[in-house]
């Protein structure tokens, strides 16, 4: 129950607490969120599949709430669309929408997106109707928050519609922001909850820009919130036995291209005969069976490769603390900002990656080397070679990695910054 009078918010997340993998960064920002209101409750909407579940001790004053999660795993697919679909079909937002997006929902792939939005916002809105109604939530000292900008941000602007004093606040990142990511290239409802929210807090100045351009008349509700990283407290030594160490840290799913950093390793690899390599990708996926055969088949005989699964956070720190590094590869073909990236500054590790989303706002030539949207394996290979033939010059990136992170990526400030800026909104 909330405190009487006490300023509550209402976090609706993926998983989170109950996930080890998903919104695990999560960690970092709550501690910030418990300190500035009197009450927290994490409202998350999917259980996670049985080995990737987890029982986090929370903070005193923060709970979490299970009653709109479903399980995707157990439940028939069928009769969860089936509720989906009668409860959208019976809402007068589901018509609003055909009329002024029939085309991209005349898509089956546009039709499912919108359905799949609209029953988990009609899920939320009757969450919060029910807890006002019940007493449990006050809407003049209740702040609604959405971690990712889809469902639950429609929710929480229909909750407002209907109890216009509770105030709401979404983030944005990057799946949920680009439009050009899906085909068909459409993003639900989202003139409601663009502007029907009281602030939209992308993750970078790319997402920030990106919103205004699509919605100018409600730009001024948009505010850059970096997300962060801890300081691990070590910095990664580079390799001193001439053997050229590489990493990567992605989920091994199309977006990431994986393929196209091993051609470019492939390319970079053959360049140097002569010179070892050795390239250790961190994450587990839908390809990783595929892309391992594929790395094996590609690859020279001068590099090792090693594909670790999923690891977890600590885990990956663990790798960088033990092992020299020599650069941070990303390739992927869309980003917010990614958080693999502000870990690997913070440790010092130079960068290279494309520049996609945010990714230019954390990858500079003073961090690394940025590379064009679409690189081809010869882009990847030169920015290697480069590093691998300057050691000076890597070594200055090092050091410029660390300063950057800690200027724009440092959990604590970014947080503690956060948390005091929703605060505001209910004073």
């Amino acid at each position: 129950m909330a405190h009487e009078n006490g300023d509550h918010l209402v976090v609706f997340t993926t998983s989170y607490p109950f996930s080890k993998v998903v919104e695990s960064f999560l960690d970092r920002e709550l501690p910030h969120l418990s300190s500035v209101f009197d009450t927290v409750t994490l409202v998350p909407r999917l259980y996670p599949p049985p080995g990737e579940r987890l029982d986090r001790p929370l903070p005193e004053n923060i709970s979490a709430e299970a009653s709109i999660m479903h399980d995707a795993q157990k439940e028939s697919t069928t009769a969860y669309y089936l509720h989906l679909i009668l409860s959208s079909l019976a809402s007068p937002e589901f018509y609003a929408e055909f009329r002024q997006n029939y085309r991209s929902m005349l898509h089956p792939a546009g039709m499912r997106k919108a359905l799949g939005y609209l029953g988990i916002a009609l899920d939320v809105r009757d969450w919060v109707a029910r807890r006002v109604e019940g007493g449990v939530l006050d809407p003049a000292r209740t702040l609604l928050y959405t971690y990712w900008f889809d469902g639950t941000a429609l929710g929480a602007a229909l909750a407002k519609r209907d109890f216009p004093e509770i105030r709401c606040v979404s983030r944005v990142h990057g799946y949920d922001l680009y439009a050009e990511r899906y085909t068909p290239p459409y993003m639900p409802f989202e003139e409601t909850r663009t502007c029907s929210l009281d602030r939209i807090h992308p993750v970078s100045e790319h997402g920030k820009r990106y919103l205004s351009a699509r919605h100018p008349s409600c730009a001024s509700c948009f505010r850059v919130a970096r997300i962060g990283t801890g300081d691990p407290g070590f910095l990664t030594p580079p390799s001193l036995d001439r053997v050229f160490r590489v990493v990567s840290c992605s989920h091994i799913i199309p977006i990431k291209r994986i393929d196209l950093l091993v051609r470019g390793l492939a390319e970079a690899v053959r360049m140097q005969p002569d010179r070892e390599f050795e390239w250790v990708h961190i994450g587990g996926g839908a390809l990783q069976a595929e892309m391992e055969a594929y790395a094996d088949a590609t690859l020279p005989g001068n590099v090792s490769h090693r594909f670790t699964g999923y690891l977890t956070n600590a885990a990956v720190l663990e790798h960088y603390r033990q092992n020299p590094v020599d650069v941070f590869i990303n390739v992927s073909e869309s980003e917010g900002v990614p958080v693999s990236i502000m870990e690997a500054e913070s440790c010092g590790i130079p960068v290279v990656a494309t520049a996609v989303g945010g990714t230019s706002e954390i990858v500079s030539d003073a961090t690394g080397i940025l590379l064009p949207e679409n690189p081809a394996p010869r882009d990847i290979a030169k920015a290697v070679g480069r590093l691998a033939a300057d050691p000076d010059d890597a070594r200055a990136m090092r050091s410029a990695c660390r300063e950057n992170w800690e200027r724009n990526y440092n959990a604590n400030r970014n947080y503690s910054t956060f948390a005091g800026d929703l605060r505001t909104l209910l004073h």
